[in-house]
């Protein structure tokens, strides 16, 4: 039985991405990428520069709080052995007491402090780092962000802010998000590819950066106002049609 499921496994990755995979394979081609990340590939429709620092960040950040807020209604309605949360001090009263107490030491497993925070990190710095912003100023933005709005703002409903979080959070994560965002990247040097696959390569890129991924790939930006510097647009000319570069 067990040899049955890993030959369905392997059929179904082969059919979704194996004849892109076996080309690579068969031919090699060691791509030049630049570490760090260059600021932009002009002439790469795959290598994503918003026109507007602003509006790309703005965008996301309201991407990210409608998130939060959803997350933290999610997390209220879950078992208290879950969250560690007490449900009956939810209040602005308890919001009060536990901003004046805080910061404490809190009991969450290592899911929690050692996975699910940085991750979380990651995703807020991730957002002005894919905006055009330095990297100092994506770290000062996930601190901002996980202190003042998540620790100090949202969960101090319900929880006293955590030392842990706000150490976990905006350090792990600002690792955890230059990472991704090297890789991010890097598979956009690639077309979009990853070991020669497509799928694979916007696969990951949507679980590194879901926000990332909602404007840049599933057409949000272009809804908003926020384009691609690098897309192609087509135009008519007097000699027909013609083709350039966003800049």
């Amino acid at each position: 039985m067990k040899i049955l499921k890993t030959l369905l496994i392997v059929c179904i990755c082969t059919n979704l991405f194996g004849s892109s995979l076996e080309e690579t394979l068969k031919n090699p081609k060691i791509k030049h990428y630049n570490f760090p990340a260059k600021p932009d590939e002009p002439g790469n429709p795959y290598y994503y520069v918003p026109d507007s620092k602003g509006k790309y960040l703005g965008t996301s950040a309201g991407i990210l709080g409608i998130g939060l807020i959803v997350g933290i209604t999610g997390l209220y309605l879950m078992p208290e052995s879950v969250t560690n949360w007490d449900r009956e001090r939810f209040g602005l009263r308890s919001w009060v007491q536990d901003v004046s107490i805080a910061p404490a030491v809190d009991n969450d497993n290592f899911w929690l402090n050692g996975v699910a925070h940085p991750y979380f990190g990651a995703v807020y710095y991730l957002q002005p780092r894919k905006a055009g912003y330095s990297w100092p100023e994506s770290v000062l933005f996930s601190f901002m962000t996980s202190a003042f709005f998540w620790e100090y703002g949202i969960e101090a409903f319900v929880e006293i802010p955590s030392w842990q979080d706000l150490i976990y959070t905006p350090a792990m994560g600002s690792i955890f998000g230059e990472i991704f965002y090297q890789l991010t990247r890097y598979i956009q040097s690639n077309n979009g590819e990853l070991f020669g696959s497509r799928i694979l390569g916007y696969t990951l890129i949507a679980l590194m950066d879901p926000i990332g991924f909602i404007i840049s790939d599933l057409g949000l930006g272009e809804f908003v106002g926020v384009k691609n510097k690098n897309k192609i647009v087509g135009g008519i000319s007097p000699l027909g049609i013609s083709f350039a570069y966003r800049f």
